[in-house]
């Protein structure tokens, strides 16, 4: 699966406000449920903090991968955002999160999350995919990091 078939420029956010991990996790959903993505915003807000209250999504270098399997989504939805300022996401590497890709799926989705979350998952391990998320203009330059990094 490419990058570009799954993000476009709606469910790309550069200007996210800061705040505690579950104000964040809190606006990212929000976002995407005033965009159309989420079914129900409650079921889906609390299937993404009990998955996050089992262990931290924050997985080091400045990232983190929120995830889910939930039905308050009717398909594989994901998103991409970008804060201003880093937060205290109980990380691996203890250091703050700018960057977090949310993914959510109805459980018959299983699949093809892992393959999301193994693609994201494999492109962060390198330097410029994240030094080139973290310095796009915008939706649309995060929009070609992703073209030229994921659609490989």
């Amino acid at each position: 699966m490419k990058l570009s078939e799954l993000f476009d420029e709606n469910n790309v956010v550069t200007d996210l406000p800061p705040g505690s991990k579950n104000d964040v996790l809190t606006s990212i959903l929000r976002d995407l449920d005033g965009k159309g993505f989420i079914r129900d915003l409650e079921l889906a807000t609390r299937d993404v903090i009990e998955r996050e209250n089992v262990m931290s999504t924050g997985i080091g270098n400045g990232v983190a991968i929120p995830h889910a399997y939930t039905d308050g989504v009717d398909r594989l939805v994901a998103g991409f955002y970008r804060a201003g300022e880093g937060v205290d996401f109980e990380a691996l590497d203890g250091r703050e999160v700018t960057l977090f890709f949310i993914i959510l799926g109805p459980k018959e989705s299983r699949r093809d999350h892992i393959k999301v979350l193994a693609k994201i998952s494999r492109l962060l391990n390198h330097d410029d995919f994240r030094d080139d998320l973290r310095t796009a203009a915008g939706s649309e330059a995060v929009m070609g990091v992703f073209k030229r990094f994921g659609d490989k």
